[in-house]
């Protein structure tokens, strides 16, 4: 069976996240972007389990991924520069990573392929270390957290519109990549980059989980 990928798309609903010039909110295309690339995963050989409901706290998200057992938890979001009152400058897409080296290799492998489909390419931001938002600190997983373009941006939001199915290929294809997966075909890494990949992942969430409940103490 393949790996289990939890999507969990912007929970926040209007007036939260406008795209700037358009009546489009966050939370309603994130939920689609979620939707489709939900259905690439799938046809890649993935488990899925997309949750949009926005009643359902970040809190509640990742004790359900926790219980399904997922693999690697997946926000979907898109960013702002400003709040709203007027147009912002900033623009490209973003990948937030949890401060380990298996989680920053997977947010590198989703960031490129995000590049890839954005028009312009010196706007990419990168992969940044992320250590205070609760998807990425409090999932005992890996997690991969992007932030594809600037929706107070009135260049990046008719992007982000227009490119829905595009981008959520490019999500698939950056977990295929990472987890050494053919869309559509059967892993493509050989055993033993498959055994130091799942090292790697279990010394992930070994760190994690000591994270989480230091915390909680």
């Amino acid at each position: 069976m393949g790996k289990k990928i939890y999507l969990s798309p912007e929970r926040r609903i209007a007036p939260h996240g406008k795209y700037w010039g358009m009546e489009l909110y966050e939370h309603d295309l994130c939920g689609d972007i979620a939707q489709k690339t939900g259905a690439a995963l799938t046809k890649a050989g993935f488990q899925v389990k997309v949750q949009d409901d926005p009643a359902l706290t970040m809190e509640a998200r990742v004790a359900e991924a926790v219980k399904w057992g997922a693999d690697c938890y997946l926000p979907i979001h898109t960013n702002a520069s400003t709040n709203g009152t007027k147009e912002g400058t900033a623009r490209g897409p973003l990948v937030l990573a949890y401060n380990h080296p298996t989680s920053l290799a997977a947010c590198k492998a989703v960031y490129e392929a995000l590049l890839e489909i954005y028009p312009e390419k010196s706007k990419g931001r990168g992969v940044q270390i992320n250590s205070t938002f609760y998807e990425i600190i409090r999932t005992p997983m890996l997690s991969v957290y992007p932030e594809i373009a600037f929706h107070d941006n009135g260049v990046d939001a008719k992007w982000l519109s227009q490119n829905r199915q595009a981008i959520a290929e490019a999500l698939c294809k950056g977990l295929c990549n990472y987890y050494g997966v053919q869309q559509g075909n059967e892993p493509a890494q050989d055993l033993l980059q498959e055994l130091e990949r799942e090292r790697a992942l279990r010394a992930l969430a070994e760190e994690k989980l000591a994270r989480i409940q230091q915390i909680l103490d």
